[in-house]
């Protein structure tokens, strides 16, 4: 597999998103698109271009890794995979929209980053749904979880495959924080998704949508006075730097997932899909046996780095966001009941 693409491959793709620009579009993929040929014998042979917004070292790029390997191995190698990290193809809302256009065929990152395309998609970020990880895995293993990913996926015109535990969103701080009062008019960085700004003004605080890699500086400068995310990336992005208290308030449990371009996924002969779908199914259940351990592996790294750990009530937090889901996301009220009934 191809570890390393090119900056001229990469350049030629974004202008191929400029010409698409102003939405994701449902068009056709190009007549001309190799990356689903049929070779001369009518056998599928495909370069698929997988794209992830973290790098080398991060356990979703080792998965999303494991999962070109495995498209490969099932393939006998007639679908080979170009595997891009970072931001080399751009944001990830430059991807979700181009990949119509061919500017990536598979992308990994969480269900939530698809609410610009499908309002279903907040269910992702709801906070304080589950009782903790055993609770997680079961529901998005049910028959609901596969009702959710396939509503969430045909509103917003995506394949969404596997399912990969993120890990418990954490909040770190320049200062200590315990209770619900304590968060009153905290400036936090939170991702630019509604579920995320709703849940953070709904707590009383002062959230501001800002890229991840610029919120370790504006932390510096006093922009904002923390952020939150699951452990492992408030480690991976240094925070513990400049956040000297990490409180578990454990909002959100959310999944990253492999995203295809649906009419890309569906044009794509039987046994194509089919790898696909083995290929990301095992590389999520690979990450997901390997998050658990990690999660205490980072605490403790925290810890010695000089972090100190803040436990909160949980209930009291969860008691703050009754009534939440029903005043300003109705349309996940189903939902968001079905998930608490299988605690």
């Amino acid at each position: 597999m191809k570890r390393i693409a090119s900056l001229a491959l990469a350049l030629l793709m974004m202008a191929t998103l400029l010409v698409g620009c102003g939405g994701r579009a449902d068009t056709e993929k190009p007549a001309d698109d190799d990356t689903a040929a049929p070779a001369e014998d009518g056998a599928y042979t495909g370069n698929w271009i997988v794209a992830v917004n973290t790098s080398e070292g991060d356990i979703l790029y080792e998965a999303v890794a494991k999962f070109c390997d495995l498209v490969e191995e099932y393939s006998n190698g007639s679908i080979t995979c170009d595997l891009y990290g970072g931001t080399q193809l751009g944001s990830g809302q430059e991807l979700l929209e181009g990949m119509s256009y061919g500017v990536a065929n598979v992308y990994a990152e969480s269900i939530g980053t698809l609410a610009p395309f499908s309002d279903y998609a907040n269910i992702d970020a709801v906070p304080y749904l589950y009782s903790g990880y055993d609770h997680f895995i079961k529901t998005w293993n049910s028959d609901l979880g596969k009702e959710m990913r396939t509503t969430i996926g045909e509103d917003a015109g995506f394949k969404i495959l596997g399912g990969m535990y993120r890990g418990a969103r954490i909040t770190t701080a320049k200062k200590e924080m315990k209770t619900v009062d304590d968060f009153k008019g905290f400036k936090l960085r939170a991702p630019g998704i509604d579920v995320y700004v709703k849940t953070w003004e709904w707590l009383g605080a002062t959230p501001t949508p800002l890229a991840i890699t610029e919120t370790y500086t504006a932390i510096q400068q006093g922009t904002v006075d923390g952020q939150e995310n699951p452990i492992s990336e408030c480690w991976n992005y240094g925070f513990y730097e400049v956040c000297p208290y990490w409180i578990k308030t454990n909002h959100v449990y959310s999944q990253d997932c492999f995203f295809m371009d649906l009419n890309f996924f569906n044009e794509l002969p039987a046994e194509a899909q089919e790898i696909a779908e083995r290929a990301a199914k095992e590389a999520s259940e690979w990450r997901n046996g390997q998050m658990v351990e990690r999660e205490a592996e980072v605490e403790q790294k925290a810890i010695d780095a000089g972090v100190t750990i803040v436990d909160v009530d949980t209930k009291e937090f969860m008691d703050k966001f009754d009534g939440f889901v029903d005043e300003v996301f109705p349309n996940l009220v189903e939902w968001a009941d079905g998930i608490r009934a299988m605690a």
